[in-house]
Parts: C-alpha cells; structure tokens; sequence
C-alpha cells in the first residue's frame, strides 16, 4: 500500500464534486445586469464570512427551512438596488449540474490506497437527499454536513469538529474547495488546502500535494 502525506482527503461538495453553484449565479446576474459577486453576496450572504441573520447562511446552519427564501432576502436585495423578479432561487436551487465523475472515481482509488475521505459541505437539510441521488455518499468515511451540525464554513467549528470526528492531527488533513473563504477557514485550522478552479486543476493538485515529501 502507497505511502502519503496525508492521511485524510477532505472534498467540498458543490464546485469540487459537481459543477458549482457560481454558474447558475452568473446566469441570473446577467439577467440583472450586475456581477455574479454582486448577486452572489445578495442571495447567498457574503461569502467570506458567515453571517447570524442572512437567511441562506441560517438555512445552512438547520436554523430555518428554505421556504420563503425569495422574501426573507429582499432586504440585501434593496440594499444592493436589485429589484429581484421572484423567481431566482428557483433556478439556482433547482438548475442542472453536472457531477465530476472523474472526482468521485479518485476518491474510492484514495480510499483504496488506505486514506480516510471524508465530505465537508454546506447544505441544506432539504436537498441531502438530492445530493445522495448525485453522488453515493458511501464513497466517504466521514460526512459532515452544516445543516445537521449547526455550523457552517467558515467558521471555526465545523472545521474543528471534523478534525475531531476524523481523528487525525489537523496536519495530516488535505481540502479541497472552490470557495477562498472556505480554504483560508481549513488553513486556519491547521490543514492543508486547494483551491479548486476546476476538476482537472483539482486532481492535478491532489495529485502533486499527494507526492509532495513529508517535512
């Protein structure tokens, strides 16, 4: 059996695992005429910190249910002079993706080779289910997901539970990501980290991170 670095590949699920959730964004965002950052932060609270009252941030935590999302955001939508059409979280929440199957095929190879995988995602309590329809979860040793823990990237927490629940020092673990705010939040505490820009980037990466000598 091969020899790593590190003991514990951790995946995000959304722009690691499937194709993320930024294009659907883009897609409205140009419908508006604004950026996809600028929509990005009205209909998904700013994401480089986690907020206590933006309804997607909460809904990710399990504090409330994503029903009635399209009026509980039309305050942030107002402060950004988007007149919102009513529609937009429908298409986001329900539009197409496309699963990285080449992903998912390196993390049974990685769990083959005797490393712990495991899938750190915000989520939602109502779309686990859809996820699971995607993607066989079975493929993970671990599953942490926000909306059954209470805590969402990135904050502290969830990284800190997953550590414990992984049971492997914080320098042996390796994440991968396409959200910046989510890497600095692993690298925060004490893992490694990619950002993800694509699937081929991403095995690229874990590929060169994974052969990379020890210290």
């Amino acid at each position: 059996m091969r020899s790593h670095r590190y003991s514990a590949v951790v995946f995000d699920f959304g722009g690691v695992l499937i194709s993320p959730i930024t294009d659907r964004i883009s897609e409205v965002a140009a419908r508006h005429g604004v950026s996809m950052e600028k929509l990005l932060g009205v209909l998904m609270g700013p994401p480089d910190i986690s907020t206590r009252d933006h309804p997607w941030h909460r809904a990710e935590r399990g504090e409330i249910a994503v029903d009635g999302f399209q009026q509980l955001v039309q305050p942030w939508a107002a402060a950004a002079g988007i007149v919102l059409t009513g529609d937009e979280f429908n298409i986001i929440l329900d539009g197409v993706f496309t699963v990285h199957d080449d992903i998912v095929n390196r993390i049974v190879e990685l769990r083959s080779e005797g490393i712990t995988t495991a899938l750190l995602t915000n989520s939602f309590k109502e779309f686990r289910a859809h996820l699971e329809d995607h993607v066989d979860f079975g493929i993970f040793d671990l599953v942490v997901d926000s909306s059954e823990v209470g805590h969402r990237k990135p904050e502290p927490e969830i990284y800190e539970l997953t550590t414990e629940r992984l049971g492997i020092a914080p320098e042996r673990i390796l994440y991968l990501d396409d959200f910046l705010a989510n890497v600095s939040g692993a690298r925060a505490a004490g893992w490694d980290a990619i950002h993800v820009t694509g699937p081929q980037q991403a095995l690229l990466a874990l590929s060169e991170a994974l052969e990379s000598p020890t210290n």
